[in-house]
């Protein structure tokens, strides 16, 4: 007797409860609808659309779950699909704010931008309030990227104001709080900026969200940066790195860098090679070029200095295409050399901090 077909409306309900999980980055019930869908699509009634659909959101799962690669490859292999040519509006709009994601997560912020400015024009025809804020957070902190603050600020506003009125997307109010902060900090408004990220540790440590946790000490410890206060810098990003949901992150590499970094800077530089041995090992592992680079950077600048050491590591980020933080490294950079009146040096990497920041201004000349 032939297996009864499931019908596709059943699979298309399944598939949206995975999109809900997906945004509200609950990871393991995320990971265990996509098992029950796929159990379902082998007896599903066909429907087209539908898987296309279903590949566009595991594309985003991957995305979730920080599998970079494999997402990328779904949404090359969407884009050159027939089905995709004669869609509808809004898996078009799904392919393009995907792929916008998927580029960010390549630090290809230009490009982010320029699929979620195409993705913009078919959001009229989304009614979901909280897939509107979605969208309007990715592009915040795109904006945010590059330098463009004020539209990076336009967005995160429209985004808090609807996550904050919904309790299961706390997480997106701590996180729209947080780019409100940076972007504030960036924008030398330090008080502003303080308040976001003392609202933001508020909410997450409220409702128990340990990553945000992480996430609001991670910011809070560049705040405490880029106002030379290095020992409460120090504290926040140890406090990160104590919760565990977050320091196994790509974000708790990070913060292990700036930790480094800070330890450096504050002269202990025993504890500084300790976290670097520990930042060194897990960006090697995770195949990190940037972190690579970065560590090996602070390593030789602040401890075994060499100086073609030093050039390869600012050439790997340059050729990454991360002129914001070529800036601020070379900044840092001639700051340092000036301190021991090596004239030559402090030149050098103060012209390499104007180049950087000229590439910065040509980058956003290249959104269409």
């Amino acid at each position: 007797m032939a297996k009864t077909k499931i019908a596709y409306q059943e699979v298309a309900n399944k598939i949206n409860q995975w999109y809900t999980m997906i945004k509200k980055r609950e990871i393991e019930n995320a990971v265990k609808i996509k098992e029950e869908i796929n159990n379902m699509l082998e007896d599903m009634e066909e429907n087209q659309n539908l898987l296309l659909y279903y590949n566009l959101l595991d594309s985003r799962h991957k995305l979730l779950l920080d599998m970079f690669k494999s997402s990328g490859s779904i949404l090359e292999k969407i884009q050159k699909s027939p089905e995709m040519q004669k869609t509808d509006d809004m898996l078009q709009y799904y392919f393009l704010f995907f792929s916008g994601q998927y580029m960010f997560s390549k630090k290809k912020y230009i490009e982010a931008i320029n699929y979620y400015k195409l993705a913009e024009d078919k959001l009229v025809k989304i009614e979901d309030e909280i897939e509107k804020a979605e969208f309007y957070y990715h592009l915040a902190i795109s904006y945010y990227h590059i330098d463009q603050y004020f539209f990076s600020l336009a967005y995160a506003e429209k985004a808090l104001a609807v996550f904050r009125e919904y309790d299961d997307y706390a997480h997106r109010t701590v996180s729209s709080e947080m780019i409100l902060g940076a972007n504030k900090l960036d924008l030398f408004r330090y008080e502003a900026a303080y308040k976001h990220y003392e609202h933001a540790l508020n909410i997450a440590k409220t409702v128990g969200i340990p990553n945000s946790v992480g996430k609001v000490y991670h910011n809070l410890g560049i705040f405490y940066i880029r106002r030379n206060m290095l020992s409460e810098a120090e504290d926040c990003f140890k406090n990160a790195l104590l919760i565990d949901e977050y320091a196994h992150t790509y974000n708790g590499l990070k913060a292990i860098y700036n930790l480094t970094h800070v330890l450096y800077k504050s002269g202990h530089i025993e504890e500084a090679r300790e976290w670097l041995k520990k930042g060194l090992n897990r960006a090697e592992k995770e195949g990190d070029k940037e972190y690579l680079a970065k560590f090996t950077l602070v390593n030789t600048l602040y401890d075994e200095y060499n100086e073609s050491v030093l050039a390869d590591s600012l050439d790997t980020l340059e050729q990454m295409g991360l002129w914001n933080d070529v800036a601020e490294l070379t900044l840092e950079v001639g700051c340092y050399f000036k301190k021991s009146d090596d004239i030559t040096n402090t030149a050098k990497f103060l012209e390499k901090c104007i180049h950087a920041r000229d590439q910065i201004l040509k980058m956003t000349e290249e959104l269409k």
